[in-house]
């Protein structure tokens, strides 16, 4: 018997800029004698495998095991697996009490030259909550170029030719893969990402372990794979569509995911056309998802999947949730935006840099 919704145990990883509010703000399980930055909710990687614990016929199945056995049903016939056979995505909640080091990532070309085991990372951040003031920092100066910025790394002056923005709750952020970027202080998101635990690091604020070392820097890496000359857009411009009794507003978009904020105060139908998993957040508030039978009420900051082979699902809350799947970029993002009369280069944007935008490239098509 195949469940149309699986629920899986987190996993809570302590960093040396995590806090306290897993457990204190959201009542997570989390330890609260040590700094925890990110709850990892779904996930199939190397650093952490999920296990699914929702009593049903799946229960005590790894996420990786579920793909190997049922792939078909649980992917769709948009999401394909890593070229290392893992489930596609990531989802975490991240809680940066302290600023994150300088970081970037590569892309899935750069992370195979490189010789790396993993793939490579692009990644979107959603905010859930955040301190007065509180910034994102993503991409650099334009004008700045690989030499200036390794200059910039030898005089500890990164922050200088970077470019930050006010992350008030709400704010999201499409990081592609070579933005240099790193998550400010006083700020807990949703980050939907890549399967990819891959990071060359930076600078990191001049800051040192519980035993006094500093974390090691990638800087030849992160040079080769940053993207000079890209300007990044800053906070995320949504774009809204009426879909029934519901408001729809996409905050993201690439061949890797789509994030839809879906508002449905009243039970909500929602389709998957059998294309994409659909992995479910309550973001502000609890909420109900229901399929095939079965209905699971998700506290704030929780998550379930529905799997692609499952043709519907409902959705009901009193705030906002947050729905992640693989898209079809024509049929999940640009049809219906176009139908709502949003303009080509706004849907575009949804991508990033319209340069190295996949929503872009099919508008083109």
């Amino acid at each position: 018997m195949y469940p149309a919704l699986i629920r899986f145990d987190e996993a809570y990883c302590e960093r040396l800029w995590g806090g306290k509010r897993m457990a204190g703000l959201l009542g997570k399980p989390a330890p609260t004698d040590r700094p925890i930055g990110e709850a990892w909710l779904i996930a199939d990687h190397a650093t952490h495998v999920s296990t699914v614990n929702d009593g049903g016929p799946w229960q005590g199945m790894t996420l990786h095991a579920i793909l190997e056995a049922h792939g078909d049903y649980l992917l769709g016939t948009c999401a394909k697996p890593t070229i290392h056979g893992q489930f596609p995505l990531l989802l975490k909640i991240l809680d940066a009490a302290d600023v994150l080091s300088v970081q970037v990532h590569p892309d899935d070309d750069a992370a195979v030259a490189l010789g790396e085991s993993d793939v490579g990372k692009t990644e979107m951040w959603h905010v859930l909550e955040s301190e007065p003031g509180s910034e994102l920092i993503c991409g650099l100066d334009p004008a700045v170029d690989k030499a200036q910025f390794l200059d910039a790394i030898k005089q500890n002056d990164v922050q200088h030719i970077m470019r930050s923005f006010p992350a008030p709750p709400g704010t999201s952020a499409f990081v592609a893969a070579g933005t240099v970027h790193a998550i400010g202080a006083g700020i807990l998101l949703a980050e939907i990402q890549q399967n990819s635990d891959l990071t060359y690091r930076i600078y990191d604020w001049d800051r040192v372990d519980a035993q006094g070392n500093h974390r090691e820097l990638h800087l030849e890496k992160a040079a080769t794979v940053s993207r000079f000359g890209s300007p990044h857009g800053g906070a995320a411009t949504p774009l809204s569509y009426r879909e029934d009794d519901a408001t729809i507003t996409l905050l993201g978009a690439c061949q890797h995911f789509a994030t839809a904020l879906v508002e449905a105060p009243s039970r909500h139908l929602r389709k998957t056309h059998g294309r994409s998993f659909h992995l479910i957040l309550a973001r502000d508030s609890e909420a109900t998802v229901s399929a095939g039978g079965n209905c699971v009420t998700l506290d704030r900051g929780t998550a379930v999947l529905v799997p692609g082979g499952v043709a519907e699902y409902y959705l009901e809350s009193d705030g906002a949730m947050l729905d992640f799947f693989v898209p079809d970029l024509h049929a999940d993002v640009i049809a219906p935006l176009r139908e709502a009369g949003h303009a080509e280069a706004a849907i575009g944007a949804l991508g990033g840099d319209p340069a190295g935008s996949d929503v872009t490239r099919e508008l083109s098509r």
